[in-house]
């Protein structure tokens, strides 16, 4: 059974796209058949012949050398607004499907031999459903896919809240976490960074990288070196 990992992230904004796109290249640097999927993506672009572009689904086509493949492989549905989901749906008349998304991921599942599957903004976000019928959170569907989580932070100052509370409420659901990846999203470092993964694992939370800023540029041969201990946790051979 292809092992399946959900990346959140501790806010919108944290860098998952590029942290997605960068395991994808490492993996299949390393020999695995592995790809991502985002099968809910708000704040897409008009393109001239008015079909919404997805970039982060674009992203991980793109990353995994699958371009020849049709775009409703790697996404479900489209919105325009950058809003959470659930509330750009409710704006543009569309009904999300759970189903329809679970269907995504088991299909993209069955094509390789690892898959990521990337969320919207925070765990706690609405994906799904109304206000007067209720909200399906990321939570909510990572439950429904019964599948590991990976978590992405800004490094940065209040990194230490957001991880944490992030952290508490996957175990407060019961939902197995991997562990976090602190990713560099400003040019200027501030003291916080220096102890932001020693803290983190003084709570119990694993660290499994600290990315530079601008690793988005990096080849997959210099991404080693920084995801190596990720790698080695998605592919089921975790550092000892």
């Amino acid at each position: 059974m292809t092992p399946i990992f959900f990346v959140t992230g501790t806010d919108t904004g944290v860098g998952k796209t590029a942290v997605t796109c960068a395991l994808v290249r490492t993996l299949i640097q390393s020999g695995c058949r592995a790809r991502a999927v985002k099968p809910i993506e708000s704040g897409c672009a008009m393109d001239a012949a008015g079909e919404l572009q997805p970039a982060d689904a674009l992203a991980h086509r793109r990353a995994a050398g699958l371009e020849h493949l049709p775009l409703e492989r790697f996404i479900r549905y489209r919105l325009a607004e950058p809003l959470a989901p659930a509330v750009a749906a409710e704006r543009a008349g569309v009904t999300i499907e759970l189903e329809a998304c679970l269907e995504l991921v088991q299909s993209a599942a069955a094509e390789t031999d690892v898959l990521l599957v990337e969320g919207a903004g925070g765990l706690l976000v609405p994906l799904a459903g109304t206000a007067g019928t209720g909200y399906q959170t990321v939570a909510d569907f990572i439950a429904r896919l019964g599948c590991p989580t990976l978590v992405v932070a800004r490094a940065r100052l209040g990194t230490l809240n957001h991880v944490l509370l992030t952290w508490n409420e996957l175990h407060r659901r019961g939902l197995p976490c991997v562990g976090v990846i602190l990713n560099d999203t400003d040019a200027e470092a501030g003291l916080e960074r220096e102890d932001n993964a020693r803290v983190l694992r003084a709570f119990g939370v694993p660290v499994l990288a600290e990315l530079p800023y601008g690793m988005t540029h990096l080849e997959p041969y210099q991404l080693e070196p920084y995801l190596s201990d990720a790698r080695r946790y998605l592919t089921g051979n975790p550092p000892p």
